[in-house]
Formats: C-alpha cells, structure tokens, sequence
C-alpha cells in the first residue's frame, strides 16, 4: 500500500439482488488532499461512499484507511478512527438548537455523552469552548442558539458539517455538499470545505452533481458511471476526457464553467 494513501479502495463490489451497484471500483485518495467523485444519477456514487464508511460492507474487495484494513469494519469504529460523514440530507436533529446538536458530538467525543448528570464547572467550560470553536470554523457562531429547523438548508448543511467535525477526523466524506443550496449558500460550502483543508490540515473526499463546484475544489476527480469506474484524473485532465464529456458531461458542458 502506498503509505502516502489514507484512504484506498481495491475492487469495491456492492449488489442488491441481481442489480450491482457498484462493479469492482478501486480508488485511492491521498493524506491532505482534495478529491471528488463524480457521475451521472444511478452511478453508484453514494452506494460506493457508504461502503468506505461502513453503512454498507462490500460484497467483494477491500477498504483500507491508514494502511489498515477496514472493509467490514462497523461505521462508529471508523468515525473513531478518524473518519468523518455528512449525507446527503442534512442529519441533523431539527428540534435541537445548532449549539445542542454540536455539543452531542463533542460530549460524545469526551467520552462523556452518557453520563447521567451534565458536566459543570471547568469541564462544562471546556466542552462549550470546544461547540464555539467549530461553529465559528462554520461561521454559524451568531445562529447557536436558533433551532436548526429555522436554518436555511445550507446553514443545516453547515450544522452537519460542525457535528461531523466534533469526532476530530482526519478524514472528512461529504455526500453531495451542494444538494438542493442557493448559489450564495453555494459559496459559503466552498470556502468551508477549502478551509478543512487549509486551516484544519484534512482530507476530504467528497460527491458533487455541481462541476462548477468539483472543477473549482477538487485536486482529483473520479468519475463512476453504471457502477465502474469510468476516468480518473486531475480536473483538467477530466475536463478534456472525451469519454466523460460524451457519456456524463456533454460536449459543451465544461466549456461555460
């Protein structure tokens, strides 16, 4: 295995009856780095994401993260290990404040999320500190105490975002991002995810519809089509792939991005 690889598919197949949603699909996503897994509705994108994070255990190959092997591990021993999700509706508890939800993640993140009596005096201090330090990441600081079922939808995807950051991941999957956001709540997902890079030191790895979006973030894309795997390359090498432009992207359709 290649030590520079955190995160590594090798021959990835899931079925569900007779219909294989994803077909032998290998992939290798490189510590700090930014990559994107694209393809067209029905390409098994979000299929092969659950089983890298273990909602879902392959049928065949193997998933390995920091050189371990992982492929049928259970998804909470993974978040553990450093693993972080979002989906791609918001999970977010909608009855709870924005401070609520992320101080589930960080009080479980402490080791203290069950604890019949709630943490006080410095503890209590420094978990609360810790809910303010990643809403600020999120920019969501001034909203903390608002019910996340008040928020925009991307003010929710923030939130997720925050609570998937509560585990302290090296690594961070985001299931489309940009699902059903404004072009300005667009923007604001995209200076985020640049900044868990950036200022956090993370690696992500995320599925995106919107190629504005890929082209502009990602540092290598793979592009899935009826399962498999069908280019994989940097976004101008995947822009110019005729393959891709013809069976997912359409001729014309990175020449106005």
């Amino acid at each position: 295995m290649d030590s520079a690889m955190m995160l590594e598919a090798r021959g990835v197949s899931k079925f569900f009856g007779g219909v294989k949603a994803v077909d032998e699909v290998s992939i290798g996503v490189r510590e700090g780095s930014i990559h994107a897994v694209i393809g067209p509705n029905g390409a098994g994108k979000t299929t092969f994401f659950n089983t890298l994070s273990g909602f879902y255990f392959p049928d065949s190959g193997r998933v390995t993260y920091r050189g371990s092997e992982i492929t049928r591990l259970a998804n909470w021993k993974r978040i553990v290990l450093g693993m972080g999700r979002t989906f791609q509706t918001p999970s977010v508890f909608a009855e709870l404040t924005v401070r609520e939800n992320v101080m589930l993640g960080v009080r479980a993140r402490a080791g203290v999320a069950f604890r019949l009596r709630p943490p006080a005096g410095e503890e209590r201090e420094t978990l609360e500190h810790r809910v303010d330090e990643l809403l600020g990441f999120v920019n969501l600081g001034r909203s903390k105490e608002r019910l996340v079922a008040e928020l925009s939808h991307g003010g929710q995807r923030l939130c997720e975002i925050a609570m998937s950051l509560s585990t302290e991941p090296s690594l961070v999957l985001l299931d489309e991002p940009m699902a059903g956001l404004a072009e300005t709540e667009t923007d604001r997902i995209i200076t985020v995810i640049r900044d868990l890079r950036q200022r956090l030191g993370l690696t992500v790895l995320f599925v995106e519809h919107n190629m504005r979006v890929v082209l502009s973030l990602a540092e290598r894309i793979t592009v899935l089509d009826r399962g498999k795997v069908l280019a994989e390359g940097t976004p101008s090498e995947i822009a110019a792939n005729e393959i891709v432009r013809d069976a997912y992207l359409g001729k014309e359709a990175l020449d106005h991005v």
